[in-house]
């Protein structure tokens, strides 16, 4: 028999989701069901089935599922658990995201496919979302915050998916491009990206030089440089403090690195690029 579950039973007049975290054991924990409303779940530890529109798929830690209302499923642990956060919340949400992001999208909750959207995350990036969900579960009033963990989950499963088949460049490895932004990471340069990544320094560049066809070195430079012409694009600070923020101790290296790359002077590229408006 399957069951249906309805959004009114988890949340209370005030509430616009519905947020837990769930370690399950064995079948008889969960029936079989589906629901009228959306759901997304994501797996923190253990592993276990994932029993959904009548066929098995295995879970372990970094899967993370969209489901639609009519899916029927249910969850069997393994014998150390499997658990999951999940996050509930209206068709009218739903609705409202697709109008504004996802209006000629066929896939995530859209997927006419038997079975739902589901990928893999590296564990860097179920974390980061666990931490932000943990945030938000005090705001379950708030269509605001609702909103902001929605766009953080599809920001990041998007940024994922967006890998071409390809290159299969590793998540770990673009997600430490996107995330390598900070003087303190700049100023440990390769050993701090290295750090990022979660990886040895020398299988970093290993796969920099596979994936980039460059050194780790050179990489870093590239993103401390790329930081910099934003910087003097988008701001008014000063050259000797965007130097510094880089990472570099010397500013007549900067100036150097910089030209290389840009074939510019920092003050050249700024009076180019930067418009006030």
């Amino acid at each position: 028999m399957v069951r249906r579950f309805l959004l009114k039973h988890f949340i209370s007049n005030k509430e616009v989701f519905h947020l837990a975290r769930v370690k399950i054991h064995s079948r008889q924990d969960l029936s079989m069901h589906n629901h009228d409303y959306a759901e997304i779940f994501w797996v923190e530890a253990g592993s276990g089935t994932h029993l959904i529109n009548g066929q098995k798929s295995t879970l372990k830690p970094g899967h993370l599922v969209m489901m639609r209302p009519d899916d029927q499923h249910t969850f069997t642990g393994s014998k150390q658990g499997l658990t999951i956060m999940n996050l509930a919340f209206s068709m009218d949400t739903l609705s409202h995201l697709r109008d504004r992001y996802f209006a000629d999208s066929h896939s995530y909750f859209w997927s006419t496919n038997f079975l739902p959207y589901q990928t893999t995350l590296d564990m860097a990036l179920i974390k980061t979302i666990s931490q932000n969900a943990e945030r938000v579960w005090k705001f379950q009033q708030s269509h605001l915050y609702l909103d902001s963990l929605l766009l953080l989950i599809f920001r990041l499963v998007d940024g994922n998916d967006s890998v071409s088949d390809d290159q299969q460049i590793p998540s770990w490895l673009s997600n430490a491009i996107q995330d390598f932004f900070t003087n303190e990471l700049f100023s440990q340069g390769p050993r701090g990206f290295a750090e990022l990544c979660g990886r040895n320094i020398d299988h970093v560049n290993r796969m920099v030089r596979k994936y980039y066809d460059k050194t780790l070195s050179d990489l870093v430079t590239t993103l401390r440089m790329n930081f910099a012409a934003k910087q003097l694009s988008i701001t008014n600070v000063p050259i000797k403090t965007i130097c510094s923020d880089c990472g570099f101790n010397n500013l007549g290296h900067f100036y150097k690195t910089f030209r290389d790359i840009y074939h510019l002077t920092p003050s050249q590229y700024r009076r180019q690029h930067q418009t006030i408006v």
